[in-house]
């Protein structure tokens, strides 16, 4: 009969034994899903691997600040890691998005999505996380301070300098042609676009209705 030691806590120990396996698979089993909803929606691996790689960044810069923020890497810290493969996701698909439906060069394309999408990213997104994740200074319980405002608190300030500072910059170097390559204008107010890797058309109505259909009238 074997005879071994027991204590509740060490279901807890235990943990210890395959966390870095488990983190490095939850990260990978959770980009892998954002990678194939991102190529579903866009359409474009171009783009879907853009937003894989701030991600990418944006995760390792968040367990590389874990250990100065006084953050352990357990189940808790690995959810919360998991949960920010979604967040962080906003801080950079709406403006590559952006960047890849303007015309233009790809510096006047990263110019023009930063002024048209930068101030609804900063606004809606990083303000509105911010405010929300402050309320957790405040709590008494050491979990919630350590645990989910300081993560959390990292999660928003790597994600709006990835976000709005680094991405920019390196769709300027690096990003996808635009969708809208060709329009077919008809004799009526409505011009078909053809997107250049979508095998569908886009039908855009104008404000005004084109000179032909005036001549008509």
């Amino acid at each position: 009969m074997d005879i071994f030691p027991y204590s509740v806590s060490y279901i807890f120990f235990e943990q210890y034994l395959d966390i870095w396996k488990m983190t490095f698979t939850s990260l990978a089993l959770a980009i892998g899903a954002v990678f194939i909803v991102c190529l579903v929606v866009t359409s474009s691996i171009w783009q879907s691997t853009i937003i894989i790689v701030v991600l990418a960044m944006i995760l390792i810069d968040m367990m590389g600040v874990m250990p100065i923020m006084g953050v352990q890497l357990n189940a808790i810290s690995v959810v919360n890691l998991v949960m920010s493969t979604g967040i962080a996701v906003e801080f950079c698909v709406h403006l590559t998005h952006s960047f890849s439906i303007l015309g233009g060069s790809r510096s006047e394309r990263a110019a023009k999505a930063l002024s048209t999408m930068g101030a609804s990213v900063f606004s809606g997104i990083t303000i509105t996380k911010l405010v929300g994740v402050l309320v957790l200074f405040f709590s008494r319980s050491e979990i919630f301070e350590v645990y989910y405002f300081r993560m959390y608190l990292a999660l928003v300030v790597l994600g709006f300098m990835h976000g709005l500072i680094f991405l920019p910059v390196f769709l300027s170097f690096c990003g996808p042609p635009p969708l809208l390559s060709t329009c077919l204008v008809h004799d009526t107010n409505i011009s078909i676009c053809q997107p250049s890797n979508v095998g569908m058309g886009i039908l855009k109505v104008d404000s005004e209705p084109s000179e032909t259909s005036k001549e008509t009238d």
